[in-house]
């Protein structure tokens, strides 16, 4: 049981990793996606845990991942202090079902998301495995 929880360990590190080198070389900071529009074959979420009540949880959707620093966050809709409509102009723009964002862009508008609520490194395995999906249908669509 011991080894099977250290293969699943490795195995959750080398995907979140996969991911996060594959932005660096697209030149990705952020993938923000409109769940209502994207299409996707399910809606991505993750169970989050209260760090000061172990007890509590509550199930975060995701409306994008964010590279910050090389680390991963998922960007958690209606909790991060963003809106996906704040990423085109509706006077002007067809309304986007992705938004990627540079680097540069992404420190700029979304901040360090250890500093406010609404991004997040938890999830299991599976629910970043999905978000991993999403991540790949949202680029396809970009």
């Amino acid at each position: 049981m011991e080894n099977t929880n250290k293969q699943s360990a490795a195995a959750f590190a080398d995907a979140k990793q996969a991911m996060l080198e594959d932005m660096k070389e697209r030149g990705i900071g952020a993938v923000i996606w409109d769940n209502a529009t994207a299409g996707f074959h399910f809606l991505p979420e993750v169970v989050c845990h209260s760090k000061k009540e172990p007890d509590k949880t509550r199930v975060a959707q995701v409306m994008g991942v964010y590279r910050y620093k090389d680390v991963l966050y998922l960007i958690e809709e209606d909790r991060a202090p963003i809106k996906f409509k704040d990423f085109w102009n509706p006077d002007t723009e067809a309304a986007p079902t992705v938004v990627t964002l540079t680097e540069d862009i992404a420190i700029k508008d979304l901040g360090d998301p250890e500093a406010v609520k609404g991004y997040t490194v938890q999830g299991t395995l599976e629910e970043w495995t999905a978000i991993a999906d999403c991540y790949f249908e949202a680029l396809a669509e970009a």
